[in-house]
C-alpha cells in the first residue's frame, strides 16, 4: 500500500510538470505568432511587402508622376502610415490559462500528498496496551458462624503494575457434588491500590447447604475479571487444606 501511495504522488507530480510544460509551449507559440503578426503589419505599413510580394506595381517613373500629381495635398490631412495599419494591442488570455493550469497542478499534488499521509497514518496503528499485571494473593482464610461463611485475605498489586481502583472480591461456594450453591462479593478495603501496596478483603456469604469448597476472584469497576496468582507461603497453604 505504501508503494501505491508513492505511485499516486509521483503521478501527480508528473502530471503537474507535464501541464506546466504544455502551457509554457503554448504561451511561447502564441507570443511567436503575435510577434510575427506585428512584424508583418509593420512591413505592410512601410510598403515593403507590397513592393516585394505583389507583381505589377507601377514603374519608378509613374511613381514620380503620381507623387507630383498629389504634391498639393496637405501633409496634415494624410494619416500617418504607421498608425493606419497598427493593430490595437489585445490582452493575452494565456495569463489566466496559466494560472488555472498551475492551480490544477497544485490541487492534484495536494490530493496526492493528503492521500499518502492518510495511508501512512492508517497503516501504522497505535501499539496495543500491555496486559495488566495480575494481582498477587498473599493470604486467604475462612470462618463459618451459623449460616454465614466469611472468606477473608490480602492481595498485593505488583510493583511494576499500574494503579487499580474500585476492585471487588467475589466468592463462589460449591457443594460436595460440585454444584454451585451461592456467591457473595465485597469491595477491597483500599479503594486505590497503588503499585507495591496491599489491601485486605472480607466477604461474608450466606450458606444454604454444605460447602465443600469455594473460589475467590476479583473484578474491576466495570465487572470485568482481574487476573490474580496465588503467592501464599507453603505453610499457609497447608493450614488451609
Amino acid at each position: 500500500m505504501n508503494a501505491l501511495a508513492l505511485f499516486v504522488t509521483l503521478a501527480s507530480l508528473a502530471l503537474a510538470a507535464g501541464m506546466a510544460v504544455v502551457v509554457y509551449r503554448v504561451v511561447r507559440e502564441e507570443r511567436r505568432r503575435s510577434d510575427a503578426r506585428v512584424a508583418a503589419l509593420s512591413q505592410l505599413a512601410a510598403g515593403t511587402i507590397w513592393e516585394r510580394d505583389m507583381p505589377g506595381f507601377l514603374p519608378e517613373r509613374e511613381d514620380l508622376d503620381l507623387a507630383a500629381e498629389f504634391a498639393d495635398v496637405e501633409e496634415s490631412r494624410v494619416e500617418p502610415v504607421g498608425t493606419l495599419f497598427a493593430e490595437p494591442a489585445a490582452a493575452s488570455p494565456w495569463g489566466a490559462r496559466t494560472a488555472i493550469a498551475g492551480g490544477l497542478g497544485v490541487l492534484v499534488l495536494a490530493i496526492g500528498v493528503v492521500g499518502m499521509a492518510r495511508h501512512s497514518s492508517g497503516t501504522h496503528p497505535a501499539p496495543a496496551a500491555a496486559p495488566a499485571a495480575p494481582l498477587e494473593l498473599v493470604s486467604l482464610r475462612h470462618t463459618q458462624s451459623g449460616g454465614t461463611l466469611t472468606v477473608s485475605g490480602r492481595v498485593q498489586n505488583p510493583s511494576g503494575a499500574a494503579t487499580t481502583a474500585d476492585l471487588t472480591a467475589t466468592v463462589f461456594l460449591f457443594g460436595s457434588d460440585g454444584s454451585f450453591l451461592t456467591s457473595g462479593r465485597a469491595p477491597l478495603d483500599v479503594r486505590r491500590l497503588r503499585p507495591g501496596s496491599e489491601s485486605a478483603f472480607v466477604v461474608p456469604v450466606p450458606v444454604n447447604g454444605t460447602v465443600a469448597r469455594y473460589r475467590v476472584s476479583f473484578r474491576d469497576s466495570s465487572g470485568h475479571p482481574v487476573g490474580h496468582v496465588d503467592k501464599r507461603s507453603p505453610d499457609a497453604l497447608a493450614r488451609n487444606q
